[in-house]
Parts: structure tokens; sequence; C-alpha cells
């Protein structure tokens, strides 16, 4: 039914094309703005996204961002523990090969340096220069080797006092700077003198190993060669008697009678960190690093060390509770909040077996407010799309629209044939240039009206022959839009409801092969104009 319609539309639709001439047809018009509003709504919506940036929202962006910077830490936080374990690794033996050759003899025993001032002290002497290579060598903040003897065992607290050496760096940076000056922190003083260097306002003479707690764990654990290359990262400890806090790298030192003679290790102070890592800007906020050991599903920060943070702010002197969302991580901290992500980084763990972690996070708060902002953004940019297409139709409205229905009351005036009627559109001026001709012939010598143009007259018969399809109640309502009422006048006529006037319009346009309301008036009008309304009784 449907394609017989098509067919019978289509002698009026090629024949207003053939009479087309210098103005578009109605079809081709409609088509042109109804192409030129979806390419201008659909391209200036399209701009906007692209220029704003809107596409890359979300979470997939917001995890493809934490993951770049992610691995970009991650690899450099790998090289510096690599190089920080393989030097460290390589100080152990330098200084076990030190001491056998130069200080201890045969077979090799750390305690009968006890009590022994100037062994001590030489001692100290000649493992200097390899402390101070590896510390200009190392990005390290400090270098320490402690060993299992004390120059005075009758001193008050001797049990947990251990000579040795402690280096530290006095203008830490992010680079190697050979140049910078290093301070003696732990060790005999005169040591200082002859290698002229400056002693640490927070000097002691030996160790307290109450303070390295690792120390005599892993000092009798080292018991054989092979077992030296066991280092440990050692969790954030605050240094005696300063306000720096660092994490360290211990090594047992183990010589060749496989005796542990102490442990040797590079110190990474937080003010280290800091400067390594410093906080990058992203459109989430600020991104913020962090290198402590996890817990099952806690990252304790409290352990590790945390980089520059902005203006992001993480206590590190609590832990952080781990929810796995699609894509990131929510680190929680009572009311404070922290989206990111974090990778375990191979063979950094603990005296306690714990897995260190690098992580990379920022504040949940800036979060909200960017997405607040991008959600505005959006409504924004959906409000001016909503106004352009507001405009459009206003616009189609005053160009397509009304030129029809001004042109439609032109035609129904009396003295219509007296008017200039051009509205630009094709079907409608040469309806009424056919019909000022009519009525000029009419008006000049009373003859009988000119024969319609065969294509025209075949339109008519067959409008005339389908509307003998009609139903009553279709014919009825048909009959009360010959007379002019309007749909809206139709329910109280026919004593019908509305949605009933719709259901039978919809099947009168089937049948009569138009497509709207104001299709079927000027088919109307035609007819009237032409004498031939009656046929439709």
């Amino acid at each position: 039914m449907e394609r017989k319609n098509n067919e019978e539309r289509l002698p009026f639709r090629k024949l207003l094309k053939e009479m087309s001439t210098q103005s578009r047809s109605m079809r081709s018009r409609l088509m042109m703005y109804m192409c030129s509003l979806v390419l201008a709504g659909s391209g200036v919506l399209l701009l906007m996204l692209i220029a704003t940036g809107v596409f890359s929202a979300g979470g997939i962006g917001i995890e493809q961002s934490l993951k770049v910077q992610l691995q970009s830490r991650k690899s450099d936080m790998k090289a510096k523990l690599d190089v920080f374990a393989g030097n460290g690794i390589d100080l152990s033996k330098k200084i076990s090969s030190a001491l056998e050759q130069s200080i201890l003899t045969y077979p090799y025993d750390i305690h009968d340096l006890e009590d022994d001032k100037e062994k001590l002290e030489e001692m100290q002497l000649n493992i200097y220069p390899l402390l101070e290579s590896e510390l200009k060598v190392t990005r390290a903040s400090g270098v320490f080797a402690v060993f299992d003897a004390t120059v005075n065992s009758n001193a008050p607290g001797a049990e947990n006092s251990r000579s040795g050496l402690y280096l530290r760096l006095a203008n830490v940076s992010s680079s190697s700077a050979p140049e910078n000056d290093i301070f003696l922190f732990r060790g005999n003083p005169n040591v200082a003198m002859q290698k002229q260097i400056q002693i640490h306002n927070r000097w002691n003479m030996e160790f307290n190993i109450e303070r390295l707690d690792w120390y005599r764990t892993q000092l009798f654990n080292g018991k054989t060669k092979e077992e030296s290359e066991d280092y440990l990262w050692i969790e954030r400890h605050s240094l005696d008697g300063t306000w720096e806090n660092s994490i360290f790298l211990s090594v047992p030192v183990v010589g060749n009678s496989d005796s542990c003679y102490g442990l040797c290790g590079l110190e990474f102070s937080s003010l280290l960190f800091r400067l390594c890592y410093p906080v990058v800007e992203s459109k989430y906020g600020d991104m913020v690093t962090v290198f402590a050991p996890l817990d099952k599903e806690h990252l304790l920060v409290q352990n590790g060390l945390i980089g520059e943070q902005g203006n992001v702010y993480i206590n590190d002197s609590e832990e952080l509770s781990i929810e796995t969302e699609k894509g990131f991580n929510i680190y929680k901290n009572g009311k404070k909040r922290y989206i990111g992500i974090h990778q375990p980084i191979r063979g950094a763990k603990d005296s306690c077996g714990r897995q260190w972690v690098i992580a990379v996070l920022f504040s949940y708060d800036s979060y909200n407010a960017y997405a607040g902002n991008e959600k505005l953004l959006l409504i924004t940019i959906l409000s001016i799309f909503i106004l352009i297409m507001l405009l459009n139709s206003y616009v189609i409205s005053r160009r397509f629209v009304m030129p029809i229905e001004q042109s439609i009351e032109n035609l129904k005036a009396d003295n219509f044939h007296e008017r200039q009627i051009k509205s630009g559109i094709t079907e409608i001026d040469l309806l009424a240039e056919f019909l000022k001709n009519k009525e000029e012939r009419y008006r000049q010598d009373g003859r009988s009206a000119p024969v319609l143009p065969p294509d025209i007259e075949e339109l008519f018969n067959r409008f005339i022959e389908r509307s003998k399809t009609l139903t009553a109640s279709e014919r009825n309502i048909l009959n009360y839009y010959i007379e002019g009422h309007e749909i809206a006048d139709v329910p109280a006529l026919a004593c019908i409801s509305i949605n009933t006037v719709r259901k039978h319009n919809r099947s009168i346009y089937e049948k009569l092969g138009v497509n709207s309301k104001d299709e079927l008036q000027l088919y109307l009008d035609l007819l009237r104009r032409c004498e031939r309304i009656d046929e439709l009784s």
C-alpha cells in the first residue's frame, strides 16, 4: 500500500521538478535547509567538544594520565634502586677487602678491634675514601659503615654503641654534584680533621644501634659470603637530633672467613626524594609520588617517602587504606581521599618482608572540582547548541514556512489575481500564475475556463478518485475541512475525541497521498478555484 502511494505521488513530484526553472522546489529547499541545520548544529557541537577537550575526560582519561605518570616514575625509581643496590653490594665487598688487607689479621675477627682506639681510627681512615667515592658517584644523601666493635666497652650504654663512619651531603640536590660539601655525621673527629671536612652539628662519635633497629637481625643473619648480597630496604627513620627522615639500603659486610663485620649502606633522605620527584601538574590536580611498603590493602605512608606535594596534603604519619575502582584506586585516610594507582618494584623489600611500591596520587577534591567544571562546561555547550537549534528553527520558519502560509492566504483572497504573488517556491508560484491566468480570462470575455495542463488534470483526477476510498467517518471529517473548519473544531462537530480525529487524519492523508494538513488544504483550495470541489462530495 505504501509503495503504491509513493508511486502515485511520483508524477506530481516529477511534474513540479520539470516546471522548476528559476526558483527552487519546495522539496529541494526544505532538504537544503535541513541539511544546513544538521551540518551546522553538528559542526558547532563537535567543534566545541574538541576545542574544550571534553572527549578526553572521564575514567579513561584519569587512568591514562595516571598510568603514563606512574610508568615514568617507576622507571626512574627502579633505575635509582638498582644503582643503590649495585653500589651498596659493591661497597660492602670493598670495605670487607680493605679491612682484611690493612686492619684485621687472620682469622679476621672484627672483635679484635674492641677497645682499640688507634685501630678503629685507622679503620675509619682506610674506608673513608670508599665512602666518599660512593657518596659522589651514587645519588644518595648519605653513606655509612657500622662495625660490631666499640672504642670503650666499659662506657655506659656501650652494649648499644658501635664504631663506624657516616658521611652526609651538606647540600642535597637531585643530581650528582661532586663539589657538594661533606659532613661527618658519625665517626672519629680526627678523620674530619685529616680529610678536611666539616663535622655535622648533630655529630656523635659512634652509632646508637638502638636507633638502627634492623642492625642485630641483619648482622646475625649475614653469616656467609653468599648472603652478603641479601640487601634490605629499611623503612623511614628519623635521624638523631635532626628534623630529617630517611630510608636506607643496608648490606651486611661479610669477610672471607664467613664472619660478619657489620653493615654498610646508603641513605635516601625525604628531602632528596622531594627534589627528585617534584609535583606534576595535571588537569585533575597536582600528582604526588609516594614510595612506601604495602601491607595487604594499606599503603604505609608513615614508613616511606613522599615527593613534593604542591597543593595536595598527604599526612606522612599515617597509612592509606586502598579501595580498588575500575582503572584506578581510591586511597583513604580518615576524611581525606586520593585517586591514584601503584605498582611494586621488584627487589624492593624491607626487613619485615613487605613489598615496596611506587604510587602516583592526586587529591579527590581537586578531581571533584575538575569534574564540576567539566559538567558546567558541558551544560554550557549543550545550552549553546540548543540556542543555535532554536535560532535555526526560527530562521527556517521565517524563510520557508511563512512564505507558504502567506501564499496560501493570498490565493484564498478574492482579488488574488491583482496581487503580485512571488514566494520564491516553484510549486506555489506556478500554481498562482495558473490561477491568475484563469481568473483574468473569466473576467475578460467570460469564456469557459481554460483546460488544465494534462499532468495537473491527472493529478486532480487522482486526488478526487482517491477521495472515494474514504470511509463515511473520514469523508465527514474531510467535509468539515472543505467548509473551512480547523482540526481543533472537528471533535465538537463530529462528537468524537481529538485522538480519534488524529487517527482519521492519518488515514485520510495516507489515502489521499498527502503529508500534512497544509498540503491537504492546498489541494482543496486549488480544486475550489478550478470549480471541482463538489466532486469530492
